[in-house]
């Protein structure tokens, strides 16, 4: 107006201007919108990774909880079955050891008790062939075949001066001790035969529970080894759920101000293009009244 351009120009002006503002108004307006669609979206997928991982960590977490209590069990169990063990063996051991000195000694009472079984046998079988109140001389030649420095001559001739019922006694005596002498090796022989057989019924019952024990810890051992691929697999999900869980607060936060920085210029531009559209309008609105007052004049002048 200053450069005395005409209303009519400066009027079409304000309404190009004004058109273009209105113009940047829609094309603003049409990319808040995709700005908020994008944001709402985007910021919904952080949220829904957020939740994923916080359950991941939290399950992850339990799951650790429980199997290093399990993990402590079973260890405790693999300790308890190898002590197990090792009793059963000290056990066994102990077993053997007191079988080998039982049937040391039963061989060692057997051996003599058949020595003597020997002798008595000996010495009744020639204690038999001497008739009481023989003379010595008789008795002499009768014994001199068992040899010169055999002990049982000296009994035979001793024996040889025994009345036939002290004689006779006295055969009847080391009968008797014989036949007891049997008589307790037999019951020795049936005793070592009866712990020979609680020996073989012993050690088979150990070895079954052994057998029994070492199935049983190594179950425990696999699993053991189970549960410990297990808590690092959870370990693992447990650090990449909170790698995960800080990478989605961080993307959600950046995100969210990214959104509210675009909002807030949209606003501010909005203000800016109302303020200069509002300000368009009273500029028109002032060239409308002077044009329509030069209309009017000139009306008059042509009348």
């Amino acid at each position: 107006m200053k450069n005395k351009s005409p209303l009519s120009d400066i009027a079409r002006m304000l309404a190009e201007i004004r058109q273009d503002l209105i113009l940047q108004e829609h094309e603003a307006d049409n990319l808040h919108s995709q700005q908020e669609h994008e944001c709402e979206e985007e910021i919904a997928e952080y949220a829904r990774r957020i939740d994923e991982a916080q359950v991941a960590r939290d399950d992850a977490e339990t799951e650790i909880v429980l199997l290093h209590g399990e993990i402590s069990n079973l260890e405790n169990d693999i300790r308890g079955k190898a002590k197990q063990l090792e009793i059963l063996d000290n056990r066994e051991l102990a077993i053997k050891e007191a079988r080998e000195s039982d049937a040391f000694h039963f061989a060692a009472s057997l051996a003599q008790n058949q020595e003597v079984l020997s002798a008595l046998d000996l010495i009744l079988e020639k204690l038999n062939g001497i008739q009481p109140d023989a003379s010595a001389e008789s008795v002499l030649i009768q014994l001199a075949k068992t040899g010169p420095k055999n002990p049982i001559m000296a009994l035979a001739q001793l024996a040889s001066s025994f009345s036939k019922e002290s004689f006779a006694k006295t055969i009847e005596k080391l009968e008797q001790i014989r036949d007891d002498l049997n008589v307790q090796i037999a019951e020795e022989t049936e005793t070592e035969e009866g712990s020979v057989a609680d020996f073989n019924t012993i050690i088979g019952e150990l070895t079954t529970t052994r057998k029994n024990i070492a199935g049983a810890k190594s179950e425990a051992e696999t699993q053991l080894a189970q549960a410990e691929a297990a808590l690092s697999l959870q370990e693992n999900i447990l650090e990449e759920s909170v790698e995960e869980l800080s990478s989605a607060l961080s993307g959600k936060a950046a995100k969210e101000n990214i959104c509210a920085d675009w909002s807030a210029t949209w606003e501010r531009n909005k203000e800016v293009r109302i303020n200069e559209l509002n300000l368009i309008g009273q500029v028109q609105n002032i060239i409308a009244t002077k044009l329509d007052t030069a209309f009017a004049y000139l009306k008059q002048r042509t009348e």
